[in-house]
């Protein structure tokens, strides 16, 4: 699932294929990211997990993009479920988390920043019950003000 995370940057940021689930809410103007939703379901499906659901929105002109996935597999409680999502994440010098807030009890929220140049973002995350809530938004450095706004506006959605 944790590769889910990061898949995102892969994918071609082309819009043309209708939207996603229709509970994910994106910022005014954004379009639909076909190509980086389903890099994002290809990878966590990897992991064997069921998908639940999986949106991309974003302004490729800004460089601003997110990610909503949603997806379950097993009864691992929330601390256990951030330990895989943590462990899953790439271990290279591109790739690193920080500002990390792990749940402490058997559901709760995984909170982190990274960087994955040239992207630069945060990830929060409803977990427990062996079931993940995710959003995870992004930019690059062309328009930060307007994307680091946008980002606040979406990673509000998960309590």
């Amino acid at each position: 699932m944790a590769v889910a995370l990061v898949a995102c940057s892969a994918a071609s940021a082309e819009p043309g294929a209708p939207p996603g689930p229709a509970s994910s809410t994106h910022p005014a103007g954004w379009q639909a990211l076909p190509a980086i939703a389903s890099a994002v379901a290809t990878a966590a499906a990897g992991d064997g997990a069921v998908i639940d659901a999986v949106d991309a929105w974003g302004e490729p002109a800004m460089g601003c993009y997110a990610v909503w996935l949603e997806l379950h597999g097993g009864t691992a409680d929330a601390p256990a479920l951030a330990d895989q999502v943590m462990r899953g994440l790439p271990a290279t010098p591109a790739f690193a988390a920080s500002e990390v807030v792990m749940p402490a009890s058997l559901t709760g929220v995984l909170a982190f920043a990274f960087s994955a140049p040239p992207f630069h973002g945060h990830v929060r995350a409803q977990l427990g019950a062996g079931r993940i809530a995710a959003r995870t938004c992004f930019a690059t450095a062309r328009e930060p003000i307007a994307c680091n706004a946008a980002c606040a506006r979406v990673l509000q959605g998960v309590p």
